[in-house]
């Protein structure tokens, strides 16, 4: 157990605890941490120790996050870390990422070796709905005596509960032909139609995020290849492990079973996400499951005053965590910061209110009086933590604190629908698409809600843009097109088209002028085009423009509106300044405010147990935590995640009784207003600067994207929208992708397998995966060109494919404000050489010194980091042009020039300053080809950068 002398130099100030983390390197390790005790510290310095101590190089290094910012966060600190104390190989190796980021590196890297072929897509939750939806017949299959499978009397209620049997069956490796041979009807049904689901998904090119850790988990138990997938994998840290569910807690024991160099931390107290999976038992039987396992707790807290750290700890010792003999809480106690300040004010107390309006108005009176006396700067220093936000639960606190004049922020309220750009736009599409008076069909439920809805919003657009406004007139225009098709007519436009051509008018153009709006549109955009792609409407014709209207409206808007959705949270500022932030529980998870006030003390809050008791009898592990006190464990965990946020100040506010098992903290607490204010008055709370998260920008898809056109990166990178069609060239990805497998059969040994025929299998089987994208297809005669590049280039290279080191090699480079990230389409080496290949598929350019310029300066830039990473320079840098029959024509060679390297790191830095300062000026048109097939162009007509 040793920690490296500049580590110990530099943080001296660790903790006993804290130390034996960081100098615990070889061997499973066990870290219960407790809220404010420097988890993160802890994994940042046991990383750091051990790429110093030399017992790993950075990528043989995985970490695990819970999210994809606190990987971010994990990975700028890492950086931090390795600068404070002279560290300097390339960080960029280090696979800091989630459990799901993780597995999908994998299963990306060893694709060839799965069902799943190239461009396959990852389910979300809305897709995976859309997906049952789309295959519903196959997978489902009709109603029977009214009910599905059964079980569900409607359509959608049978998509939403199959999907989370499906999910249960994917994370607990239930065997689904032990389902089909069970006596219970309902379970035999079930796994028949998850086989058929799995069928569906691989024959699609689909994946959710369950299948993909299974995949993973598949590839680990092959034992021909097992060995292949952990090769290079030394040390493995995982954080939030409370959270982690039976396939990843297998997954992360196969992956270290060769060296057990595992390090899970977590706080059993903390485990929120049953409703997701997750099973605490992970980290409570972890000794259990790692022989030798050495456990360490952080108990010390260094966030919170005294007296909070005092009221959540004794709360949560007084529920009874044993049954049966067994403890479902590790035996600890949090302690306060023995070295910090605990001023003598009121650190705990409660608000009580007659009724909502009462309760809300109390907080707002509080908010006021905090930023009035200056004991806050900013109202971002103040949360809410409710159970829901829902509006009808944060609307009373929302209009209270306007009514004083006090700005919130509260995303997830699912108020989406309620902007008034998607309200006008929602309205305009009901119009171009007919759905209103008799062209909605029967209505009842909730699509009589969606109905009104709908109403209320043409209703607003008449009152803004009627008669002789050009949206109206544009409008009747679009309608008349539609209703005028005749038998056999189609329309060039999609539903996303329609949107696009309506951004060009106000007052649409003018929301565009406004950030908040233009990001609620983009989403829009976003919903469109996976309306388009699960519903498969390409183009409006005569004879699916009624099924188009009534899927667009009674299906997917339906859905959307019934479940609502979320605003737009900016990743780089999730707490803007001026704000009180108003946010779920489970959302206030890892962070931390002056000031949290806690609500949705009398809510009753239940556990979901209906799957986990169906399908416990097929799980590989017995049940664990008694059924009857599940409820009651959940509840204290989620409020003990509440209770332990504040910094300075902790306050309690319910306007009905809280539930008793809230007795212990909240009986006695002093009420607002009539607390020792005066005491409360002299602190001054300062306003913590966030360490910013480091922005990745990628040269192809950030910074040659600019460089065509500003405006297309605002919206598209930028802003995230959705562009309608898919600007991809199919020919390039088919050549591409089809050469790519072909490298990784290679580096698997399979180069005596490549026959023509078997590399017209891998040619036919890429070209159908690139089908079901959304990508535009090409003719016979251009696939045979495409095929017979494949072959000419495979031809010709055949001999030195035995030199291949590595294909699709990520690399990326730390800068000052940014990382910079690309691709090297190919390694090659032996004989002592290294060298770097780009592929094009388009013939050599003979007068294009400006593109080859760019290339060289990307090459080049490869080259370095390269060289970085392997201690080896670059001896050749080629592009290779796939389309040139002649392999000497087909290789164009560039020298390793390291001042190139300098002037390309200034040309980017360059590019990213105007990105980072949000210029995005056209100063003048990109090429007409460019603009032609651009769904801006409408919208730069209008703003007048095309046509000058």
């Amino acid at each position: 157990m040793t920690i490296a002398k500049a580590l110990a130099r530099e943080y001296a100030d660790m903790n006993d605890a804290q130390r034996e983390i960081v100098a615990h390197v070889d061997g499973p390790l066990l870290v219960i941490a407790g809220p404010g005790s420097g988890k993160t510290f802890g994994l940042v310095l046991r990383a750091m120790n051990i790429l110093l101590l030399g017992k790993a190089k950075p990528r043989e290094l995985v970490v695990c996050t819970f999210t994809e910012k606190a990987a971010y966060e994990l990975r700028d600190r890492i950086s931090a870390a390795a600068s404070k104390v002279g560290y300097g190989e390339d960080l960029s190796e280090v696979r800091v990422s989630t459990i799901h980021g993780f597995c999908n590196h994998l299963v990306t890297q060893h694709r060839h070796r799965t069902p799943l072929g190239n461009n396959y897509e990852t389910l979300d939750e809305l897709t995976q709905l859309l997906f049952l939806f789309d295959h519903f017949k196959d997978i489902v299959g009709p109603e029977e005596g009214g009910r599905y499978l059964g079980h569900w009397s409607t359509k959608w209620t049978a998509i939403e509960g199959v999907r989370s049997y499906f999910d249960k069956i994917t994370e607990e490796r239930v065997d689904p032909d032990r389902l089909v041979t069970a006596t219970t009807p309902f379970l035999s049904q079930l796994g028949a139609a998850y086989k058929r689901y799995q069928e569906q998904l691989f024959e699609n090119n689909r994946v959710d995020f369950a299948h993909q850790q299974s995949l993973v988990l598949d590839l680990l138990g092959d034992p021909t290849i097992g060995e292949t997938v952990t090769r290079g994998i030394k040390y493995v840290m995982v954080d939030e492990y409370q959270d982690t569910n039976y396939i990843q807690e297998q997954l992360l024991l196969r992956l270290t079973e060769g060296h057990r160099n595992l390090c899970v931390v977590g706080d059993e107290d903390q485990s929120l996400y049953r409703f997701r999976g997750a099973t605490v038992r992970n980290i409570l039987e972890f000794p259990d499951r790692v022989p030798g396992c050495k456990t360490i707790k952080l108990t010390t807290n260094y966030r919170s005053h005294e007296r909070i750290v005092a009221a959540y700890d004794r709360w949560m010792a007084s529920a009874n965590w044993s049954s049966n003999g067994r403890d479902f809480r590790y035996d600890k106690t949090i302690r306060p910061d023995p070295d910090a300040e605990h001023p003598d004010y009121p650190a705990v107390f409660k608000i009580w209110g007659s009724n909502p309006r009462d309760e809300a108005e109390r907080f707002a009176d509080l908010v006021q009086f905090l930023r009035r006396e200056e004991v806050i700067e900013d109202y971002s220093q103040v949360a809410l933590l409710l159970h829901s936000v829902r509006l009808d639960h944060s609307e009373p606190f929302i209009a209270a604190l306007d009514a004083k004049g006090i700005p919130a922020f509260c995303p997830r309220a699912r108020a989406y629908f309620d902007n008034d750009e998607v309200r006008l736009m929602v309205a305009c599409l009901a119009l171009v698409f007919g759905y209103h008076g008799e062209g909605r069909g029967q209505l009842s439920g909730s699509l009589l809600e969606l109905a009104r809805y709908v109403d209320e919003c043409i209703l607003d657009l008449g009152k803004r843009c009627g008669g002789s406004h050009p949206l109206a007139r544009t409008l009747r225009q679009f309608v008349g097109q539609i209703q005028s098709l005749q038998l056999g007519e189609a329309l060039d436009m999609r539903p996303a088209d329609y949107f696009y051509r309506l951004l060009a008018l106000d007052p649409f153009f003018g929301f565009l002028k406004n950030e908040n709006r233009s990001r609620n549109l983009a989403i829009l955009s976003q919903l469109l085009n996976t309306f388009q792609n699960y519903y498969h409407y390409t183009v409006v014709t005569f004879k699916n423009r009624e099924y188009l209207r009534y899927h667009l409206f009674n299906s997917f808007l339906r859905l959307l509106y019934d479940g609502g959705i979320n605003e737009y949270e900016d990743p780089n500022q999730p707490f803007p300044k001026g704000y009180v932030q108003i946010m779920t529980i489970h959302q206030s998870k890892g962070l931390e405010f002056p000031v949290v006030v806690v609500g949705s003390l009398d809510k009753q809050i239940s556990a979901a147990k209906l799957v986990d008791r169906t399908l416990q009898p097929y799980y590989h592990r017995s049940a664990f935590e008694p059924e009857n006190r599940i409820t009651e464990f959940d509840r204290m965990r989620l409020h003990y995640v509440a209770f332990s946020r504040p910094e300075k100040v902790l306050v309690l506010t319910a306007h009905a009784p809280p539930k008793l098992h809230f007795n212990p903290i909240w009986q006695g607490l002093p009420q607002w207003p009539y607390v020792q204010t005066e005491l409360l008055t002299v602190q001054k709370f300062s306003l913590k600067n966030r360490m910013p998260v480091k922005r990745s920008f990628s040269f192809t898809g950030d910074l040659k994207l600019y460089e065509t056109c500003p405006r297309q990166y605002e919206f598209f990178r930028e802003y995230d929208f959705t562009p309608s069609r898919s600007a991809v060239i199919f020919f390039g990805l088919l050549v591409h992708q089809t050469i790519e497998e072909i490298h990784r059969l290679v580096l698997d040994g399979e180069l005596a397998s490549l026959t023509k025929a078997r590399i017209g299998e891998i040619f036919e089987r890429t070209f159908r995966f690139l089908c079901m994208a959304d990508v535009r297809p090409i003719g016979e005669k251009a696939k045979d060109s495409a095929l017979a590049q494949v072959l000419n280039y495979f031809r010709q290279n055949r001999d030195e494919m035995g030199r291949i080191v590595e294909t699709e090699v990520d690399v990326s480079v730390e800068k000052e404000g940014y990382i910079l990230t690309g691709k090297v389409d190919l390694l090659m080496g032996g004989d002592g050489r290294l060298e770097l290949l780009d592929f094009k598929t388009s013939p050599r350019p003979r007068h294009s010194s400006e593109l080859l310029a760019n290339y060289e300066r990307q090459l080049c830039t490869y080259a370095h980091i390269l060289e970085r990473r392997y201690g080896k320079r670059a001896d050749r840098l080629l592009l290779y042009w796939t389309s040139e029959p002649r392999k000497a024509d087909a290789l164009m060679e560039f020298p390793y020039r390291p001042e190139l390297v300098d002037d390309a790191g200034r040309h980017f830095d360059a590019v990213v300053a105007k990105i980072q300062s949000r210029n995005f000026c056209v100063e003048s048109p990109p090429e007409p080809g460019i603009c032609k097939e651009c769904d801006l162009r409408p919208y730069c007509l209008t703003d007048r950068i095309l046509g000058r």
